[in-house]
């Protein structure tokens, strides 16, 4: 790879085969300053840091927007509460620690001249208290702007506090109104709630109307209109396609099984040039992709950049979203930046030296997560790093319809809301979903739409272990299939296992855990408009049929179906795939597998019941089984009520509902009763119409 290729396509906006792109999007953070963004809501003793070397610990610092790599920034402290010692420190990006609760206001002398940005510190507080939540809104009343606010908190009542961007300061009265006249270009407000904890932020945004000469109030951190009842399908790109010919276009061959599924959202792992092509042996996770080596130029073995547009047509013909897999916490060890870095005797080597995290850098030794060697963790700390991977963030923000981060906790907060920011601004339809393991709420209210809901994932497994009848791979390994390329090694291990167990604080000891996990949800405190990707497994686990069992699969995938959240489908999950990584079993799958997964999809996208802004509500019943678990979801606006029935063990069980419901279970169109005793007899799920509907 030619050494400038990286910076020739974020200069030229360039596709390496095909050809020159119309740059028909302007991507702008903000109002194109360098002013840092929006009020910043810390706690005493966490703080505004990167904890280099903790994993999974949130990573935050004080950044200006739109950076300019070649620019001056400096920070400085303006006012804070009394008794406060607290000052930034002196890098170009800071970090700040306050140290008494309270307001703080910093400075930032940025080439374009100096923004201040607020700072408010809470006390500290018990992690384990519960979060509240805010939903701000906002009415027009006699010429001004009334904020309406709804605060709630597990066990307690938030107070709300009222705050803007540091630019329109003046605008907001003391009462918590601002007058219509006052607002000649959009201004943005944020509420936060507070108890003994407060909540993530969320903001309106006040438009001026010249139509009716008023303003418009927006909720610039809602998720597009698509995404909630979505359904998403993770393929692992290089073993999906066809095997004889793995290529894009072998990829958009395929597409008619998604169609006839009923997929919205295609999630494709990683395609670009990276050190883990085809070829990678299992012992090294396969042919994975996540060590990029070239963040412009797709893989030469999958085709040509005019192949993949051409995919991402085929999809959107069939109203398909397609969304990017984006690894920019690190890059491959042999990427051309930290070639350079590494080597002294290289022409670049001074200004690549500075853009990796080095744990000894006289010793080339980078920072790295789980000390895993090859993927060296990028420096946000320096601009000219900021600067670069937003040209990559805007150069496939135009080629795609949303954005998967992996490892989104190994990059600091204020980069996802500026990305936000940047992204949504410029396409409202645009789409943000984390890789945040353990999930982080923090990552909601203005950063993205959706979270991977690792506490539901980790109670399935815990009832797969449980109720399951599959033969459990031993640890370390790969799944039955790959054992014929695989070996024993510490790096084959699936990433989850690494990963801090989320439902250990849930009794799983019955199926209701998988209710527990969602009750669980607003102790957690999420942003009220959040999202849930709910999911049996993905490339990051051992396959669940492998690990636990066909009914255990069946009864997790319906979980995720019947629940409120997003359900995902990762490639062969539906049609019988044993091993992690391996290639897609086309001409081979199990159909009968095939047929009950068509029926989940059709029933989720049916069954106005079912999808995820229908309420939940646990019932009453029984089983002679701690494996059955049973509930209700209903839509009251539409006098809408189903109870649904799922059973994890082996065979058939019954259940015996309170419950008035109608006999014929709506995914089968069979009728359930035992015609002896009355009972449901459930096999892995069933769903069956309430008759208290309407009362």
């Amino acid at each position: 790879m030619n050494w400038n290729s990286d910076h020739e396509h974020c200069d030229r906006r360039t596709a390496t085969d095909g050809g020159i792109l119309n740059n028909e999007t302007e991507f702008e953070s903000g109002d194109g300053s360098h002013h840092p963004g929006p009020p910043r809501f810390v706690t005493v003793g966490d703080g505004i840091v990167n904890p280099n070397g903790r994993e999974m610990e949130t990573r935050d610092d004080l950044a200006p927007w739109n950076p300019d790599g070649d620019g001056t920034y400096e920070w400085h402290l303006v006012d804070s509460p009394d008794g406060s010692t607290a000052e930034p420190t002196d890098e170009l990006v800071a970090e700040f620690e306050p140290d008494v609760p309270g307001v703080y206001t910093l400075a930032l002398e940025a080439p374009d001249g100096i923004h201040q940005l607020t700072i408010r510190a809470f006390p500290e507080a018990d992690d384990d208290a519960p979060r509240p939540r805010i939903e701000l809104d906002a009415v027009i009343e006699d010429e001004q702007v009334v904020l309406s606010p709804i605060a709630t908190c597990v066990g307690g009542e938030p107070s709300v506090e009222y705050y803007v961007d540091d630019r329109d300061a003046d605008l907001l009265e003391s009462d918590g109104t601002i007058s219509i006249d006052a607002v000649d270009e959009p201004v943005r407000i944020y509420g936060v709630a507070v108890a003994e904890r407060h909540s993530v932020p969320d903001a309106i945004e006040l438009v001026p109307d010249e139509e009716t000469g008023t303003v418009r109030v927006e909720h610039p951190f809602e998720p597009p209109a698509w995404v909630a009842d979505s359904i998403v399908y993770e393929i692992f790109t290089r073993r999906f396609p066809d095997q004889d010919e793995p290529t894009f276009e072998t990829i958009a061959d395929r597409l008619d099984h998604l169609e006839r599924l009923g997929v919205d959202v295609l999630w494709l792992t990683p395609f670009l040039e990276a050190e883990s092509g085809f070829g990678t042996p299992m012992a090294h996770g396969g042919p994975h992709g996540y060590n990029t080596r070239d963040y412009f130029t797709v893989d030469a073995d999958l085709g040509t950049m005019a192949d993949f547009e051409a995919l991402v047509d085929a999809c959107h013909d069939r109203g398909f979203r397609v969304v990017f897999d984006l690894v920019i916490n690190h890059t491959a060890d042999t990427h051309p930046f930290y070639e350079a870095a590494a080597d002294e005797t290289h022409p670049q080597h001074e200004r690549y030296c500075d853009w990796y995290r080095w744990d000894d850098f006289e010793a080339r030794d980078p920072d790295t997560y789980f000390g895993w060697d090859g993927i060296p963790n990028l420096d946000y700390g320096n601009p000219e790093v900021r600067e670069y991977l937003l040209s990559v963030v805007d150069f496939w923000a135009e080629r795609v319809d949303g954005i998967r981060a992996d490892v989104a906790w190994g990059v600091p907060l204020t980069f996802w809301t500026e990305v936000h920011d940047r992204v949504t601004s410029a396409d409202g339809e645009f789409f943000l979903l984390d890789e945040t393991l353990p999930s982080d709420v923090e990552m909601g209210g203005g950063r993205f739409h959706m979270h991977h809901d690792d506490v539901l994932h980790d109670t399935l497994e815990r009832l797969g272990e449980r109720f399951g009848t599959g033969q459990s791979a031993m640890a370390g390994t790969v799944g039955e299939a790959d054992a014929t390329d695989a070996t024993p090694d510490e790096e084959e291990d699936a990433v989850a296992d690494e990963f801090v167990d989320r439902a250990a604080h849930l009794d799983t000891s019955t199926a209701d855990a998988v209710l527990d996990a969602l009750e669980d949800r607003p102790r957690r405190g999420p942003h009220p408009d959040s999202e849930w990707l709910l999911y049996v497994e993905n490339h990051d686990t051992d396959r669940y049929l492998d690990e636990y069992g066909r009914e255990a699969q069946r009864a997790a995938a319906a979980a995720t179906f019947t629940l409120p959240g997003s359900p995902m489908c990762y490639y062969g999950q539906e049609t019988g795939v044993r091993g992690r990584r391996e290639p897609m079993n086309w001409g081979a799958f199990d159909e009968s597998l095939l047929a009950y997964y068509e029926r989940l999809f059709e029933i989720r996208r049916e069954e106005s019941a079912l999808q995820t802004d229908a309420s939940l509500e646990r019932i009453a019943y029984e089983s002679e089984t701690d494996a059955m678990v049973a509930f209700v979801r209903f839509v009251p606006e539409e006098d809408r009520r189903v109870v649904v029935a799922i059973h994890f063990g082996e065979g058939a069980a019954t259940v015996e509902l309170e419950e008035q419901v109608d006999e014929t279970d709506l995914l089968t169109g069979e009728s359930v009763v035992d015609s002896a005793t009355g009972d449901i007899v459930v096999d892995s799920v069933v769903v069956l119409e309430s008759e208290s509907t309407g009362d």
